[in-house]
């Protein structure tokens, strides 16, 4: 059953990715579902049409790569009729000392940070402005208000993506495109394993769920807030 809707959701193959494409589908999206992993996409597409019957399709593309991005912009144009959201939730983390890694790991991190939610940004909004029409979440972090150290690249990428999604909104306000950027804080998904963050496993058991944080932010979306910083204790520190 298809709703003439459609939500693109990179990153879509765990977390917050992952919970946000199963709560689109419910509240009525069809979805294009991004990520790395495209047999995690295919069992989030098949779990999501059987619960919902959106048409649920998959793209598997590592948007750290110029040529993959294109990919991406190309299914978003052939598919500009129907296209009502982005959600630009592909990242990545980095923990330890900034001379510590490879710079080609932080020069990815930047790559998938801010290039490509830079590109599918201004490529998306040149589909929209025409139409009038259409929304577009970035995720960015509680980290974006303020330097981290030992989190040096990380918190100044998603300061970035914060400043640029705050400016892209108020510019395309006019249009009728709705744009927001989605400010998690500690949120239980894979970004720590990957980040090399080690935790507690009981202070983590009160850390808010992907699928809360997900939900959370949509909400905020449907009330038109430019900015959305899930979780009360989040909102009182930043």
């Amino acid at each position: 059953m298809g709703s003439g809707n459609l939500a693109v959701v990179t990153g879509a193959s765990s977390g917050i990715g992952w919970e946000m494409s199963k709560q689109l589908a419910a509240r009525g999206y069809d979805l294009l579902l991004v990520a790395r992993r495209e047999d995690r996409l295919r069992a989030l597409a098949s779990e999501v049409s059987h619960q919902t019957g959106r048409n649920t399709d998959v793209l598997g593309a590592d948007l750290t790569q110029p040529s993959e991005r294109r990919k991406l912009v190309s299914a978003l144009e052939s598919r500009k009729e129907t296209l009502q959201l982005l959600v630009n939730n592909a990242g990545v983390g980095m923990v330890g000392p900034t001379v510590a890694p490879p710079l080609e790991r932080i020069m990815k991190l930047i790559e998938l940070n801010i290039t490509a939610v830079t590109e599918l940004s201004y490529e998306t909004a040149k589909i929209m402005i025409p139409r009038r029409a259409g929304g577009l979440i970035n995720v960015a972090s509680t980290a974006s208000f303020q330097a981290v150290p030992y989190m040096n690249v990380y918190s100044a990428a998603k300061a970035y993506v914060l400043s640029f999604t705050e400016a892209l909104g108020e510019e395309l306000r006019e249009y009728g495109i709705r744009v927001m950027a989605l400010c998690p804080g500690y949120t239980k998904t894979e970004f720590q394993a990957v980040a090399g963050v080690k935790y507690d496993d009981t202070r983590f058991r009160s850390v808010m769920s992907a699928a809360a944080c997900a939900r959370a932010g949509l909400d905020d979306f449907d009330k038109g807030k430019r900015i959305s910083v899930t979780g009360l204790g989040n909102k009182l520190l930043v």
